[in-house]
């Protein structure tokens, strides 16, 4: 890592770690619909998939909308829609496919085959889950905190996120993580616009890609469009027995990336 100068975080599941939202947004997803009833074993099945035991993390399968002829054959159909590796730049330029890369995307995988998420409903159900989180109470790990403040007077520290900047800018201010990036890019529509989004307010990019560190838990999102530039890659993987993704630094908490981040500054 003695190259790097720019280190480009992301926000959700980044900078803070927290899955239980899962049963929240399947809830919402589900209520004022005939799949009501469908709740509680959706929630379970889930959960499987995030401790490696139902379908496969870290892996694409097609978002197509699954036949309606009961909930054990719509497990089965999910089962049967993982679809083979494939490389990136084939995979970004398909609309039918969904990489399992953190706890949003399961959920979004299953909005998406049983077809709730159209007409704008899937913002509804996201906003309402996100909601949810801010009254349970959403707080930022202190040490990380301080470990990319104290990282941000050695390198360039770009934050990155898909959410709207009014929505980034509360969320940052909840988790008390405002102000201590130099740079900070909202509405940056990963994985498709990742690496435009970026060069923006950071030219260097495309000149030298080798000086550029990305920080995610979503290696489709976060970290294969910068890879497939030449950068570094550094992955935050909280679950465990599932599939790993080859990035260049592996880790699995907020400690263990403040360990990593304080490293770097020393």
């Amino acid at each position: 890592m003695e190259n790097v100068k720019t280190i480009v975080f992301d926000l959700d599941g980044t900078i803070y770690q927290n899955n239980d939202f899962c049963a929240d947004y399947i809830h919402f997803l589900l209520e004022d619909t005939d799949k009501i009833q469908w709740e509680k074993p959706l929630a379970e099945f889930v959960d499987g998939i995030l401790t490696g035991r139902n379908l496969t993390m870290n892996a694409y399968y097609k978002s197509d909308i699954l036949p309606d002829t009961g909930i054990d054959d719509y497990f089965r159909g999910l089962k049967a829609a993982r679809l083979p590796d494939m490389p990136f730049e084939e995979a970004i330029a398909r609309s039918d496919v969904i990489y399992l890369g953190d706890a949003w995307a399961v959920t979004c995988l299953v909005g998406k085959t049983l077809g709730l998420l159209e007409n704008g409903r899937g913002d509804n159900v996201y906003r309402k889950t996100r909601e949810k989180m801010s009254r349970d109470g959403m707080f930022g790990d202190s040490r990380l905190r301080e470990a990319i403040r104290e990282l941000s007077r050695h390198y360039e520290t770009v934050l990155l996120t898909n959410s709207y900047e009014q929505t980034a800018r509360d969320f940052l201010v909840q988790l008390g993580f405002q102000g201590i990036f130099r740079k900070v890019v909202y509405s940056a529509n990963k994985p498709y616009e990742m690496a435009n989004s970026l060069a923006l307010q950071c030219p260097q990019l495309r000149s030298c890609p080798e000086s550029f560190l990305s920080v995610g838990d979503h290696a489709f999102n976060d970290l294969m469009p910068l890879k497939a530039l030449g950068c570094r890659t550094l992955w935050i993987n909280p679950f465990e027995n599932v599939r790993r993704y080859n990035a260049d630094i592996t880790v699995g908490t907020l400690k263990e990336l403040a360990e990593c981040l304080e490293h770097m500054c020393q």
